[in-house]
This record gives structure tokens, sequence and C-alpha cells, in this order.
């Protein structure tokens, strides 16, 4: 079955000036965890802390695939008083790496905590639902401004579809060097894919995909509402079995690509027998 992935719900809170009080509000490990009731296959994580030894604060968690808790890419969640010290988190990605640390504001001035890094359980497939991300991806020419989910690819190579006929899917390629990439970090090739048509006969997210030349704009909005906007290069057509691994490399320039289907409808299989690629280049 194919994997899933869920990135991050919540906007992340951009934190401007940091000072370490690491010696009095320290992460405890390990974070503890536990299988999701809610989401079959994904994990729910139970982080713990000391809360800081200073009065009349307000505290923060964030969480991120990144170390370094990059702007636009990481989801906090908070605000907690002052004597909180654990809170769960959910539904995450099975057999991924996460990093997370806690913040607090104090009299008006920003203090965090080490990061603490973890990697989540194994929990099984699960029912093959694609995650929220927080991110939403807008084709102005075309009327799209559509929620972005997310499917991770696994070994086998597989690229999971949307769950429905309004939203998108980015691809999360982080077990395939070289490949894919997360909307705004240079060099990446972020890859989405949406539906052209639903059933019974519905006109889906991106039916008038086919209609962007170069230069039509491609806006993607991140976790904390930065926006990274995209100008069309080029669309080409390709098989609906083609290897498909030559348009989800990096390119070494930050690029965006959508795939959708296109061509004749099968109604046996359920498929059409081609699929239209689109590639653009970030601008701004």
């Amino acid at each position: 079955m194919k994997k899933r992935f869920w990135l991050l719900l919540v906007p992340g809170l951009l934190l401007t000036a940091f000072a370490s009080f690491s010696c009095i509000f320290p992460l405890v490990s390990p974070v503890t965890q536990a299988c999701s009731v809610t989401s079959p296959g994904a994990v729910d994580a139970t982080f713990h802390w000391l809360p800081s030894i200073q009065q009349g604060e307000t505290q923060w968690v964030d969480i991120s695939y990144f170390s370094t808790f990059p702007p636009g890419q990481f989801g906090g969640f908070g605000p907690f008083d002052e004597t909180v010290n654990n809170m769960t988190w959910g539904p995450l990605q099975a057999n991924t790496i996460y990093h997370w640390r806690v913040n607090a504001l104090v009299n008006g001035a920003w203090f965090t905590s080490t990061v603490g890094t973890f990697t989540t359980m194994n929990c099984g497939t699960g029912d093959g639902s694609a995650y929220p991300t927080g991110l939403r991806l807008a084709i102005p020419k075309i009327g799209v401004n559509a929620p972005v989910n997310v499917r991770v690819i696994g070994a086998d190579g597989a690229m999971g579809t949307p769950n429905g006929k309004d939203d998108v899917v980015w691809y999360d390629f982080g077990a395939f060097g070289g490949m894919g990439g997360f909307p705004g970090t240079p060099g990446a090739n972020a890859m989405f894919s949406g539906h052209v048509d639903y059933h019974p006969h519905y006109e889906a997210v991106f039916w008038s995909l086919r209609d962007l030349v170069p230069g039509d704009e491609i806006d993607v909005y991140l976790l904390d509402g930065t926006l990274v906007r995209y100008a069309v290069q080029w669309s080409t057509w390709i098989g609906g079995s083609d290897n498909f691994s030559n348009f989800a490399t990096q390119t070494g320039f930050d690029a965006l690509t959508i795939v959708t289907c296109t061509g004749t409808f099968n109604p046996d299989t359920h498929s059409y027998d081609n699929r239209l690629v689109v590639r653009a280049a970030r601008i701004y």
C-alpha cells in the first residue's frame, strides 16, 4: 500500500530574536509515542519539557523536518501558560525524523530551548489518505486556490493520488537524494499533482491546467503565509506509463512541477492514457 505523510497543520510562529535558556528550560526525553486512533497508520507524539523558572510567560512548541527551523517550514502550537510541561501533537507520519523545540515569551523577550530530535514509530500503512500540510497552491489565471496535502514517495516509487477533486498533493521525495523538495527551499523541484476531473463528470482542480502558457504565475503559500512565486517555463505531454523520474529531478534552480491527467479516458481502467507536465521557475 502507498505510504502517507503529514506535514504541519498549524502556521509556525516566526521568531526573530532568540536567547538560550536550555539550562533552566530543558527538554525531557524521550518523546512518548502511540499509534493514532483517529488516523490509522499515523503517530501521535507527546512532548515533555520543564517549564522555565521565569514568571509571566507564555510557551509554544515548534516542530519541523529541519533542525534549523527555516521560516515557513515549521509549525507551532500554543500559547500555553507557564505551568504547562507537555503536549500531544498528531497525526505525524510514521518512520520519519522530526525536530522540536519549546519557546517562551518572558517579559516581552523570546527564549528558545535546545532542539530535540526523534524518529516516529512504525504504525503500519493506514487507510491511504493524504494529510493536510497547511500550504496552499494558487494559479490566478485559471482560478485555482487549493489546499495542499502530502504523500511520501516510498521505495516502490508510487505517487499516490489527491484525496478529492479540489485538493492538490505535494510529493515528499525525502528518501531520494536530488529529487523533489519543499517549495521555497533553494534548489528544490517542488512536485505537485491534482485531478483534472472527478467522478461523476466533475471538473477538478486542474481542469484548466492545459491553458497555462510560459510566463503565467503559480503561487505557493507556505506555513507562515510566506508567498513563493513561480512563472511557467513550459508544458508537455508524456505517456501515462512513462518514467517520471526526469521530471522530479532537481534542476539546479528553484523549480515547481505540476502533473495531471490528459489525453483519452479509458472507462475500463478509469484512467487517462497521457499526463500533462507543467514546469515553472521561481521568480519571487
